[in-house]
């Protein structure tokens, strides 16, 4: 589910006029208090939630239902994960996001996305609802682009690029922009593995932070090969490692021997530096009382105090 966009010269003048437009809307107040907080030496502070609204499997993947749904931030507390990327796959929730985001008051950082599949808006107009919640939200710290590159990523067409959402100059002026406002902002981009050619590495150059996930998790077994090619592509880039809790690929439960896997590496790369945090995903599941789901639960809670920094 990806969103429509304009022509990539109409959608060059929409994202600046909306970054030009955010930067006027930040409050004098809050310029200087929002920078993204360091990261603290224990595991907890650089565990992420990749979060969407209650219902949004339901409505995306008919997966759960009412009797399971449950909000981001309730999620958060019920894995004792500080901070979320909250993603709008489904274009819900809708703006305003004033109410919506009291939940969030005791996350510790947030991240919000722009480029989500969701099509009830553009993804300029999707830029500029997010830099109107920066100004409103001083915890949130970057924008994100969900499954920024198309299929594999390779070039269609008789293109030169990696086949993206946007081009590499587009994600290079966007984040010009976002960190020349009052609080500067990162700029986060979805990877797969699937997508780990030489062709996405401009697209990677020109952003802050990387999520690299596997999507399905027979690919797991892979995990450690698959993160040596990422660092041949991006080998200094700040990435958080994606720990999915269902396999959306092939739309069934993951094993605990998988878990179990991923969150070794995961824990094993953090403490060598490789990475800067995990993210596991996603919010709904939270409710649904999954294997998958409590066991990463009592992982949290055996690991969450390990030191993985000096």
């Amino acid at each position: 589910m990806h969103s429509s966009l304009p022509s990539p010269s109409r959608r060059q003048f929409l994202t600046h006029s909306a970054l030009t437009a955010g930067a006027c809307l930040l409050p004098a107040g809050h310029q200087a208090a929002a920078l993204q907080p360091p990261y603290e030496r224990t595991l907890r502070d650089r565990l992420w939630m990749w979060g969407h609204d209650a219902g949004s499997l339901t409505q995306g993947y008919g997966i759960g239902g009412k009797d399971s749904d449950i909000e981001p931030a309730a999620a958060l507390e019920y894995m004792g994960i500080p901070n979320c990327c909250m993603v709008r796959f489904t274009g819900t929730p809708p703006p305003p996001f004033d109410d919506y985001v009291k939940q969030f008051a005791k996350t510790r950082r947030l991240t919000w996305s722009f480029v989500d599949g969701g099509k009830n808006f553009t993804t300029a107009q999707k830029l500029e609802q997010a830099l109107d919640l920066a100004k409103k939200t001083p915890h949130l710290t970057g924008l994100d682009m969900d499954d920024f590159f198309l299929g594999d990523a390779l070039p269609k067409n008789g293109a030169t690029e990696a086949a993206a959402h946007l081009t590499v100059a587009q994600v290079a002026q966007i984040r010009k922009d976002l960190h020349a406002l009052p609080r500067p902002l990162d700029l986060c981009m979805v990877i797969y593995t699937n997508q780990l050619h030489p062709v996405i590495q401009p697209h990677v150059d020109a952003v802050d932070q990387v999520y690299l996930w596997t999507w399905k998790a027979r690919e797991l077994a892979n995990l450690e090969a698959n993160f040596a090619a990422y660092r041949k592509i991006a080998p200094t880039k700040p990435t958080l490692l994606g720990i999915y809790m269902w396999d959306f690929g092939e739309k069934k439960t993951i094993p605990v021997s998988l878990m179990e896997h991923q969150c070794r590496l995961g824990l094993e790369w953090l403490k060598q530096g490789q990475i800067e945090g995990l993210i596991f995903h996603c919010t709904p599941l939270c409710g649904m009382k999954l294997e998958a789901v409590e066991w990463s639960r009592d992982w949290i809670a055996r690991h969450a105090n390990d030191v993985v920094r000096p």
